[in-house]
């Protein structure tokens, strides 16, 4: 089958996108979005989560990691501080793996965890950091991101068991319309988060015991740089990128 849909399209001018257009990542209802860490959905893709909350998407957060690299005051504060950043955000839910925080830690538990919870929680959308970001080198963020894919691509795939087989034998397939990858060089969409831009950065920081304020103004200094690259061209000046896919998108590049 590769061999025929290259051979078919050789020589084509017609865009990638029209043959598997990029999915509308505005038209899912609920979102399931998954880091490595406390703060990565805000800091990467937190204006764009705010405006999927008041478009009416139901917004899940699932976090791989624990606080276990914190100092104790900090990570004794970090369950109440995800609390006061989701409600600014319109978080609906918070899911903790509690995998160790850059420690060692099986990649399949972790795909079987997160298998799980796309079965489970049947999202429309998925989003998660990309874990092909030239030179990242936290692995917590490689491993979290491609195994949210593998979950995305295998869901549907009652053989690939996940971490509680009750959810497996009652899951019966549903449609993930995308996965969006954020902290991405090679992205396909910006979104305009001009009207979300404050509460972004409130979010952020809300985690006063975790982010001093002097880092979260670095932060925030970081990604107005950053956005002021990727919105060059653009009518608006505050974008955050994305590297948006369908499922089917996510093999052998077809």
């Amino acid at each position: 089958m590769p061999v025929f849909i290259i051979h078919h399209f050789r020589g084509a001018s017609m865009p990638f996108e029209s043959i598997l257009p990029i999915p509308d990542l505005f038209t899912a209802k609920r979102v399931l979005c998954i880091q490595p860490h406390y703060d990565d959905n805000d800091i990467g893709a937190g204006g764009t989560i705010v405006l999927l909350a008041q478009n009416g998407a139901e917004i899940v957060y699932l976090t791989v990691t624990d606080a276990s690299l914190s100092d104790e005051a900090a990570a004794a504060s970090l369950a109440r501080d995800q609390q006061a950043a989701g409600k600014i955000i319109g978080v609906k839910q918070h899911i903790g793996l509690g995998y160790p925080d850059a420690g060692a830690y099986d990649y399949f538990a972790l795909r079987r965890d997160l298998l799980k919870y796309i079965r489970l929680l049947q999202p429309d959308f998925v989003l998660t950091c990309d874990p092909w970001l030239t030179y990242e080198a936290h692995r917590d963020h490689i491993q979290t991101g491609l195994a949210a894919a593998e979950a995305v691509q295998f869901a549907g795939l009652p053989r690939i068991p996940s971490s509680d087989s009750a959810v497996d034998a009652a899951y019966q397939g549903h449609s993930i319309e995308g996965i969006g990858f954020y902290y991405t060089r090679e992205p396909n969409h910006v979104v305009d988060i001009t009207a979300a831009w404050e509460t972004k950065v409130a979010a952020i920081r809300s985690y006063a015991a975790q982010i001093p304020p002097d880092a979260a103004d670095q932060i925030v200094m970081a990604l107005q740089f950053k956005s002021a690259q990727i919105c060059e061209g653009r009518d608006f000046q505050l974008g955050e990128p994305f590297k948006i896919l369908h499922p089917q998108a996510l093999h052998c590049g077809l």
